[in-house]
């Protein structure tokens, strides 16, 4: 018999908290159970999470969270190729030319980029190395909340990389159909924050978050029609294509949105001398009426949402958790986050 191993992948976001239970056995990723709840103040979060686990069904204690913002720095730097070991022991050092913070504020991480094609890849004696580093406060703050709900957190992670995690998930390897070859723009469209996370072969080389967002466009909404914060996001959540004021709310939000996902676009392309081949969406405001029209404007490409579940198999007993997903596009970082479980 095969042991099961599950994860829960824990979106603590600005406007809603999602959950996503992960079941692995013998090396396949089921999905087992899922939940979301409305955002609550730091000081109700632990009660919020315990009762989301509980109607949601989720059993498992053991999460996998993330972080954003400000209080994380994520760089990419070359550096003399070297061991993984010989990484680790000068990762203090390289960090201090980089970080904007004190070193003994921050948690630190790295790990080497390869790409899958050789031509892409740092020649001779030089490899690229992914940096990362988050505020010590800002971790604990986390990681004591999640631990007053009586839950384990056994990972972090950032938002932008468990997207791509998710991503990776609806992509089959090569010789399956489609791959993760070329170059590949994620944009998560969430309540407080765009992030960008664009992959080159499957491989993260560039990342950023934008402070505009689904906040915004809510903000734009109840101020042109007149209505308050809450009938402005009812209005956004339930607004549909041919809802055209709509669409003329949020329009000036939208091109400031596109102009500076772009310019992201714009500066990898000039310094990785490769061109994004598509701009895939995901996040809760994805299904934002024109979001795909006023983007493929701006980028001239192509533009797509996806479903971070598409390809996921329910578990047995699973109570119908993928009928149950509603607007998936919103769970591409818990899913990213639970798909961990494989690394059990």
């Amino acid at each position: 018999m095969f042991t099961k191993q599950s994860l829960v992948g824990l979106d603590i976001g600005s406007q809603e908290i999602k959950a996503v239970e992960m079941v692995e056995s013998a090396g396949q990723m089921h999905l087992s159970a899922l939940g979301t709840a409305p955002a609550v103040d730091r000081e109700d979060l632990p009660q919020a999470l315990k009762e989301l686990f509980s109607s949601a069904g989720i059993r498992a204690k053991n999460v996998a969270v993330s972080v954003s913002g400000k209080s994380v720095v994520v760089r990419y730097i070359s550096m003399p190729r070297m061991s993984e070991e010989e990484l680790r022991s000068s990762l203090k050092y390289e960090a201090e030319k980089h970080i904007p913070f004190e070193l003994e504020e921050v948690a630190l991480d790295c790990a080497m980029l390869e790409t899958g094609d050789p031509e892409a890849d740092q020649p001779g004696d030089e490899m690229q190395v992914l940096l990362v580093a988050a505020r010590k406060e800002t971790l604990d703050d986390l990681l004591g909340v999640v631990r007053a709900a009586g839950l384990l957190p056994v990972a972090v992670d950032v938002d932008g990389f468990a997207i791509g995690s998710a991503f990776e998930l609806t992509s089959p390897p090569s010789g399956a159909g489609k791959t993760l070859d070329g170059v590949t723009a994620l944009i998560d469209v969430g309540g407080s924050k765009t992030s960008i996370n664009i992959l080159e072969d499957g491989v993260s080389s560039f990342s950023r978050e934008i402070y505009l967002a689904g906040k915004d466009f809510t903000e734009s909404i109840s101020r042109r029609m007149g209505v308050s914060h809450e009938e402005g996001d009812r209005i956004k959540c339930e607004s549909g294509a041919d809802n055209f004021e709509v669409m003329e709310c949020v329009s000036p939000i939208l091109g400031d949105l596109a102009a500076e996902i772009y310019a992201s676009i714009d500066y990898f392309e000039n310094h990785h001398e490769r061109v994004v081949e598509s701009v895939r969406l995901s996040g809760g405001s994805a299904s934002l009426p024109g979001i795909g029209d006023a983007f493929e404007q701006t980028f001239g490409r192509e533009v797509s949402e996806w479903n971070p579940l598409e390809g996921v198999e329910e578990a047995e007993g699973s109570a119908g958790a993928l009928a149950s997903a509603g607007n998936s596009p919103q769970l591409a970082v818990a899913v990213g986050l639970a798909s961990r479980v494989l690394d059990y």
